[in-house]
């Protein structure tokens, strides 16, 4: 690799690499086009436009082939926005030993806020390991021992790889006894009219990276719980009737950002946007007039 130059491969494994090396600094994106669930955000907040997407294939209400992302190694700047604000955690950014993006680092942009919680101490053996069952993505590892006497056995522990969760929520409802609390980033409203879908379409099914969608009896049904707002449901629905989706917030940690008010109002719903504009308005005035007084 020539030094200052930005080199793109793919991975046997479906992964898009961006990598540049220069003396004292080896960055580094890679996107997983297998877990992308084609939501565009990265394409919709890209400050260069190095992100570009396929359109996706629907025949007879399935998804044939899904909206594939790329990014010009001639225009990305690794600023890491992308990596911060993908849904699915499917974009990973490094800059030498860094893996948390400059832009929140340096507090260009706020960490989302979002969480998991599992109160380990309290988990039963009898049931069933139900939170690892649940997760859409296989991030939460359950750890047993069996019990020094009558061979029942317990939990020790509860592992949850955040660098593959993306707190859709599955796990929640999951367990028996309540103990897991999900914090979710992202909120928002469906309105979904399945009478209007066409016959045997499935596609906002094949495309929902949590399941939210789900065919049952030959039907679309929805569970809004675990919904992440992604949108990538009506990049592929064919009757725009059927489906809206409509984001209210990105609730990121607090941190006074202009470029974090405008990447939200890039992705949020109009309604959402006036808002925004209004609550920044009001924040400036209310900074403004703090100023005076001190």
């Amino acid at each position: 690799m020539r030094l200052g130059k930005t080199e793109k491969t793919r991975r046997p494994d479906g992964k898009l690499v961006l990598r540049r090396r220069m003396i004292g600094l080896d960055q580094e994106l890679i996107l997983d086009q297998e877990t992308c669930c084609g939501c565009r955000d990265c394409q919709t907040i890209c400050p260069t436009e190095a992100v570009s997407s396929t359109e996706p294939v629907v025949e007879g209400g399935r998804v044939k082939a899904g909206i594939r992302m790329e990014i010009d190694p001639e225009t990305c700047i690794f600023c890491g926005q992308c990596a911060v604000i993908c849904p699915t955690k499917s974009i990973f950014w490094r800059e030498n030993e860094a893996t948390v993006p400059a832009v929140v680092t340096g507090e260009i942009l706020p960490p989302l806020d979002e969480g998991l919680e599992v109160r380990v101490e309290d988990c039963r053996i009898d049931c069933g390991l139900a939170c690892q069952a649940a997760c859409p993505v296989e991030a939460i590892k359950v750890k047993t021992e069996p019990a020094a006497e009558n061979g029942g056995g317990k939990i020790v522990d509860v592992a949850v790889d955040l660098n593959r969760c993306f707190y859709c929520g599955r796990c929640g409802p999951a367990c028996s006894y309540g103990l897991i609390a999900v914090k979710k980033a992202r909120q928002g409203l469906i309105i979904f009219a399945p009478d209007h879908c066409p016959q045997d379409c499935r596609a906002c099914a094949d495309v929902c990276p949590s399941g939210a969608f789900e065919v049952k009896e030959g039907r679309v049904s929805l569970d809004e719980r675990f919904c992440l707002y992604c949108r990538a449901c009506t990049n592929v629905c064919p009757e725009a009737a059927a489906l809206e989706v409509k984001r209210e917030f990105i609730r990121g940690r607090p941190l006074h950002s202009q470029l974090w008010l405008e990447m939200q109002g890039k992705l949020v719903s109009p309604a959402a946007k006036v808002r925004l504009a209004q609550e920044q308005a009001a924040d400036k005035r209310a900074r403004a007039f703090r100023t005076r007084i001190d």
